[in-house]
């Protein structure tokens, strides 16, 4: 029988192995964009939709599915989540119909969704308040080291393998996964029940207190976290989208060298998840109430990322904006990998999935909004240098609402039966 060490640590390197592949399969299309224009005569417009579709359904599938992660638990959304998706991926390399491609895009889109509310819902299980920040801080870690690796490593599929035999092996690398989540994973409920340690899993589902869904929307906090995640998820899906054509057009980079300074800012941006886990068990050792070391972590991020960010609008030399941007890069991550900590900081744990996923609708809205809005202000002013001042005042704002509407709950939460229930 595995200790609870022992689980801890198999939570952590799951949750790790399965972000890593979902930002692997996430990025395939770009990474095979021009092939598949090619190979399918698809037009750079049908093309940019097949490219978006993934975000929109990501977004639009968050509020339904956090609920049902709550009811069915972070083992089998998750695992149900990799199947999904999985098949999503793998069946995109067998299809040519642009119809069923931008189908299927969706469909990853939808199965993608629950998979990082399940993951703060499993780390809510198994670690307790004051240990919470550096285990989250490891597994936000792979939101990084993903689009670091997949630039060289799916080439190399593509390479040898071919654009469709490129989607099948990486869908069935998440079927492989899938498969050791659901043989290896206990929940610390499931865990607990075998030892002997607790009561039956079912029996502490029903004795366990049922907050409402809805009042999560009349909580400041909930908002502070849609507001706030804003700034955090617009930074990021800037860089993810934009930061190889920014090299390129404005410092006259080739893609090679692209690539190589694009893996340097990501990981710096895994190192900056780390060190916000572990900076935010610190303060809470030290005597700092856990929300406000959150608080204090998710605010200093996204203000460095403002800052840094605006000091490359208005920077040429090519190595000064390198490091600008690798520091952009670890402090917005700061901010990403302490939002998800403030997700099972101040709801209970079986309204955990429901809250992260309200939090990361408004992220990819605002994250949806971020390519576009800097596409259109390149092509009017000719630079990066007003999407950037955008990005930081972006930042500075969702900054502020944190600062203004994060706040440790005053009121309980309510349940189900009408009775009030500690946060």
């Amino acid at each position: 029988m595995r200790t609870i060490k022992s689980y801890k640590t198999l939570t952590i390197f799951f949750l790790f192995l399965i972000g890593v592949v979902n930002y692997l399969d996430r990025s395939a299309l770009s990474i095979a964009n021009t092939t598949i224009q090619k190979d399918l005569a698809i037009s750079p417009m049908q093309m940019g939709v097949m490219l978006s579709a993934f975000s929109v359904a990501y977004a639009f599938s968050q509020l339904p599915l956090g609920a049902l992660i709550d009811k069915l638990g972070s083992k089998l959304a998750l695992g149900g989540s990799l199947v999904v998706w999985s098949v999503a991926q793998a069946a995109f390399g067998l299809f040519s119909s642009y119809g069923h491609l931008v189908g299927l895009r969706v469909l990853l889109g939808i199965g993608e969704a629950p998979v990082f509310p399940s993951a703060a819902k499993a780390l809510s299980e198994w670690f307790d308040t004051q240990e919470r920040g550096t285990a989250t801080g490891w597994v936000w870690s792979s939101t990084c080291i993903g689009p670091c690796l997949a630039p060289p490593l799916l080439t190399v599929f593509m390479v040898h393998l071919g654009w469709r035999g490129m989607f099948i092996l990486t869908g069935i690398m998440g079927l492989l996964l899938a498969v050791c989540w659901f043989k290896f994973y206990k929940s610390k409920a499931e865990y607990m029940a075998e030892t002997g340690r607790a009561e039956p899993v079912a029996v502490q589902q029903q004795k366990a207190p049922k907050v409402r869904w809805t009042s999560l929307f009349k909580d400041r906090n909930t908002w502070g976290a849609f507001l706030g995640f804003m700034g955090v998820i617009y930074m990021i899906w800037l860089n993810l989208t934009w930061l190889p054509g920014y090299f390129e057009r404005e410092h006259g980079l080739d893609l090679y060298r692209t690539a190589w300074v694009v893996s340097l800012a990501y990981l710096f941006g895994a190192l900056g998840t780390i060190v916000a886990g572990k900076c935010c068990d610190r303060l809470v050792a030290r005597g700092m109430r856990v929300l406000a070391s959150r608080k204090l972590m998710v605010i200093l991020g996204l203000l460095g990322g403002a800052l840094f960010t605006l000091i490359v609008a208005f920077t040429t030399n090519v190595v000064a904006c390198v490091i600008l941007l690798c520091l952009t890069m670890f402090f917005i991550n700061i901010s990403s990998a302490t939002a998800w900590m403030i997700v099972n900081t101040i709801v209970p744990s079986e309204r955990v999935a429901s809250f992260g996923s309200i939090q990361n609708f408004g992220g990819y809205l605002a994250g949806s909004i971020a390519p576009i809005l800097t596409g259109f202000s390149v092509q009017q002013s000719g630079s990066f240098s007003t999407a950037f001042v955008i990005s930081a005042v972006v930042a500075v704002c969702s900054a502020f609402a944190y600062f203004a509407l994060l706040k440790e709950p005053s009121e309980p939460l309510t349940r189900l039966d009408g009775a009030p229930v500690a946060a």
